[in-house]
């Protein structure tokens, strides 16, 4: 199930993280890898027997470049995921800076739109893009105005590519992850996203963050033909984020723990 042999694949943002995550199942499920990141992924592509190509997503013929690498080499393009993405400083929608708010709109959005204009072109019937959104792309959160209208235009701009490419037989999706265990959040409260990790266990109801490996999962899913009748959609991965208020942010707000033997309302 799930095989993705002889297909061929890039991944930006894939020298860590969950795009390293996801070279990793892709190849183990029998796909060709090229691993794309403005850091240096050769290493941990020559482990996977993949190919690097160094590339900054927000330059359009950076972009371009890539995927006619991927044409010369690999003679075809199966899967676009579209993944680099950075987290700016969380300052709040009346004090970020414009220049942290271009900095992440660049990534985040246009480096997608880039993704998808390259790949959309080229595929065939049966490509498939995947873009990485964010659950502060469906919902908002305090502090993270710039990063979370980003991830909202992802949202908005992969519904609008699926309308236009199913046409042509090409599907686009994106995946919303909550809070993932990545160099981005980091494991220690001096980390400038700590907010973030601290928001996400807070509203979701699985009391750890999310694995870059569970994240990989759901695009790996997404990108293998037993997803073919799903497009525009936008996969929460959310840790029940989505179904509402957590337990502890009700016991907070009531001052009182909320017992199974009685309701606190009665």
């Amino acid at each position: 199930m799930f095989r993705l042999d002889n297909k061929v694949a890039v991944i930006t943002g894939a020298a860590s993280g969950i795009g390293l995550a996801t070279a990793q199942r892709f190849t183990a499920a029998g796909a060709v890898v090229v691993m794309a990141d403005i850091a240096d992924g050769s290493s941990a592509a020559a482990d996977l027997q993949a190919s690097y190509v160094q590339c900054d997503v927000t330059d359009e013929r950076a972009v371009d470049s890539l995927v006619t690498k991927t044409l010369e080499q690999h003679g075809r393009l199966d899967i676009m995921m579209n993944n680099a993405g950075v987290l700016g400083p969380g300052r709040g929608v009346l004090s970020d800076s414009m220049d942290d708010l271009r900095a992440m709109f660049e990534v985040n959005l246009i480096g997608v739109l880039h993704g998808i204009k390259a790949a959309g072109g080229v595929m065939g019937a049966g490509g498939t893009i995947i873009n990485t959104a964010s659950m502060g792309g469906l919902v908002g959160f305090p502090g993270i105005s710039g990063y979370g209208s980003s991830k909202f235009a992802v949202v908005g701009l992969t519904k609008n590519a699926a309308i236009e490419l199913g046409p042509k037989g090409i599907r686009v999706n994106c995946v919303c992850p909550t809070g993932v265990s990545t160099p981005m959040i980091g494991d220690a409260p001096e980390n400038d996203h700590w907010a973030v990790r601290t928001q996400s266990l807070a509203n979701q109801h699985v009391k750890r963050l999310a694995t870059a490996d569970e994240i990989a999962a759901a695009i790996h899913f997404l990108a293998s033909d037993e997803a073919a009748m799903i497009n525009g959609h936008s996969l929460a991965i959310d840790g029940g984020m989505g179904a509402g208020m957590s337990v502890q942010l009700a016991e907070a707000a009531l001052g009182e723990p909320i017992h199974d033997d009685g309701g606190i309302f009665e």
